[in-house]
Order: structure tokens, then sequence, then C-alpha cells
């Protein structure tokens, strides 16, 4: 029983130590030069990021990054914790790293790319592995067909892998989006992170105000 115990541990360690893929998401709020401050942050400390995507919520004061990374589980702790310490961010999460997190989180990865046609029957090949992955030809000329493909990251590699004999012209992948599937930010953050927002814009408001200015009664 202590021999199990012992090498269940000894796994968990070297499991911890090992470089390995991470998301992270984090609501932040909508203030300038927020997102250059978290990308001189991760600079600063060497992170090897993946992709980094920003986009809106539907609070109009907050923004939701998502950040992939590689590192060890310690490494990327100590990045959500700097993270936490930047005022603009509201809540920040590590989406992997927990049990059967390819359960519980869903991501997703837009991609467009461009195919050369110039082999014989090329178009048409392309056109039936686009319906196999469920992809979307969006525009055709005759030298090339540019296909869409939204898509977990190792369903888009396998789709490239596929196109490649054809010939590739261009890529472009948007950087994954990723959610937690049960509710990873609470209700009270979002308050707090409202809050919060609504106390700098007034701050500045008074700060930038002239009373003499103000319209009489």
């Amino acid at each position: 029983m202590l021999a199990r115990c012992a090498v269940r541990r000894f796994s968990e360690l070297t499991s911890s130590s090992r470089s390995r893929r991470h998301v992270i998401a984090a609501l932040v709020v909508n203030q300038t030069g927020c997102l250059a401050e978290i990308a001189n942050l991760f600079a600063a400390r060497g992170y090897n990021i993946d992709s980094l995507v920003v986009g809106r919520t539907d609070v109009p004061e907050l923004s939701r990054m998502s950040v992939v990374v590689h590192g060890t589980d310690q490494n990327v702790w100590n990045m959500k914790k700097q993270l936490e310490d930047v005022v603009q961010v509201a809540a920040v999460k590590i989406l992997t790293g927990q049990e059967a997190a390819g359960e519980n989180v869903i991501e997703r990865d837009l991609m467009l790319a461009k195919v050369s046609t110039h082999l014989p029957g090329s178009r048409s090949e392309v056109a039936e592995l686009a319906g196999l992955f469920d992809a979307k030809v969006v525009d055709v000329t005759s030298a090339q067909v540019m296909v869409q493909l939204a898509g977990t990251p190792p369903r888009i590699e396998a789709f490239l892998e596929l196109l490649k004999p054809m010939g590739i012209v261009e890529i472009h992948r948007s950087g994954v989006i990723a959610m937690d599937r049960v509710m990873s930010v609470t209700d009270k953050t979002v308050e707090i992170a409202f809050q919060g927002a609504n106390d700098d814009v007034g701050n500045n408001d008074d700060d930038d105000m002239d009373i003499s200015k103000l319209p009489p009664g």
C-alpha cells in the first residue's frame, strides 16, 4: 500500500515538473494600456506563449482573455498570481491541469487556409476533405481555394496535414478561445470588476471636471 502511494506521489511530482500546454482565462477591465501591460509582463518573465486572444464580453466594461502557454504547473501557477496582481485584471483561472480537463473545457480555434488547385482533381479533393471535417469553402479562384474551419487545435492540425500534399499557399489562425463547461467566473467577481471599472471612470471624471463650466441649475 505504501509503495503504491509512493509511486502515485512520484508520478504526480514528475507530471507537475514537466513542461506542457496550459490554457489560462482572464477577465480584464477595459482600460487604455491594459493589453500592453499584460503582454510586457509575459515578455519580461520569458513565458512561451502560443496564442493570446482578447474579445468583448456581455459586460461592456470587461473583456475576456484566453492565453495558451507551455510551462510547468508551477510556472503557470506563478503566471496566474502575477496576472492577479495587475490592477486591470478582475479574475484569472487556469482551465487545464484539472481532472478530466478535456471533458470540462471547450476549446475552439478558427482557421482560414488558401490551398493551391494546380494539380488535376485537387479542387474536388479539397471540397471532399472540407466536407469530412465540416469545413467550409469560402472563396474559389482559378488557382486556389480558401477554406474555413472552426474546431479544436488537434482537429485543425489534422486537417492541415491532409492539405499539405496539395500545396498550402497561406494560413491564418485566430488563436484559441476556451471556456469551462461550469461557470468559471462568479457573479460576485463580475460585480466587483464592474464596480472597479465604475470607480475608475468616476475618479477620472472628478479629476477632469471643471465646476465653473457646468450649466446653471
